[in-house]
């Protein structure tokens, strides 16, 4: 409450498509991000703190599509004003729905590597021809340090933040182009009928034709991981010996061999005085 002002309630709802056990790394970035997002001081234009409502849904299935077709139900019965779309399988900072939220977008998200060796971004860019491989859009660093947005013509739904908005936008253009609304997520074949035209894709260009905009966040994208399982040998240790000594896991290792061992010395300690 600010003065007579009455605050308004932020609604977001957090929608989780799972197939299987979600990654640990990936419920590590979820607790963390609903933690600083319940502390972080969000304000409407007029400067009045939002009272914030977050609601986490999961629905587990092996097909993907019906997963987020139930997700889309679960949010918007529950009256989100935003729906935060994450996949199980990755990683982000703290500050992601903050930061996304800042940027007052209808739809905002992140670019990430694809979960596969070689690997390539999952964005692709918008022009005359199509879209292909020659029109990936890379986020760079020198994109994430100038705090860049740039409008894409899609990308994965791994990170992404829907206004609820949306979903009436593409009511309203089925409506009017005699279209259908559903299915909002399909896997289809792409022009040439060669290839996968993934779920999200599918979503995303319906959104374009609806007159939304896709754009994406290359400053939180710098900032996700994927996680995906790799084969690890003994040319991989030997090629990684030098970042293995500035790493996390060494710098565990080395902060507990050191409590060990103050451990050890206050015990040989009291045992002399005693």
């Amino acid at each position: 409450m600010k003065g007579d002002t009455v605050s308004k309630t932020l609604k977001v709802a957090i929608c989780i498509p799972c197939y299987g056990d979600p990654k640990a790394k990936f419920m590590q970035s979820l607790l963390n991000m609903v933690n600083y997002f319940h502390v972080s001081q969000l304000q409407d234009a007029d400067g009045t703190p939002y009272v914030k409502e977050v609601e986490t849904f999961i629905v587990s299935g092996s097909m993907l599509t019906e997963c987020r077709h139930r997700l889309i139900a679960e949010a918007l019965a529950w009256e989100a004003d935003w729906i935060l779309c994450l996949d199980a399988d990755h990683t982000f900072p703290p500050q992601t729905l903050d930061m996304l939220l800042q940027r007052n977008l209808p739809i905002v998200g992140c670019n990430y590597a694809r979960r596969q060796i070689p690997t390539a971004p999952t964005a692709a860019k918008l022009n005359s021809v199509g879209i292909g491989w020659e029109n990936l859009v890379y986020t760079t660093k020198e994109k994430a340090d100038a705090n860049e947005v740039e409008e894409v013509a899609h990308l994965g739904m791994g990170v992404v933040l829907l206004k609820a908005t949306v979903f009436d936008a593409l009511a309203y253009h089925a409506e009017q182009t005699g279209g259908s609304l559903m299915p909002l997520f399909q896997f289809t074949t792409n022009d040439t009928g060669k290839a996968i035209k993934g779920e999200d894709v599918w979503f995303f260009d319906k959104c374009r034709a609806a007159g939304v905009p896709v754009h994406c966040d290359h400053h939180v994208s710098w900032l996700v991981g994927h996680c995906m399982d790799t084969i690890i040998t003994n040319a991989t240790a030997w090629e990684h010996r030098g970042m293995w000594e500035k790493s996390p896991e060494a710098d565990a290792i080395n902060k507990f061999e050191a409590k060990a061992t103050e451990l050890d010395n206050r015990a040989r300690l009291e045992g002399q005085a005693a």
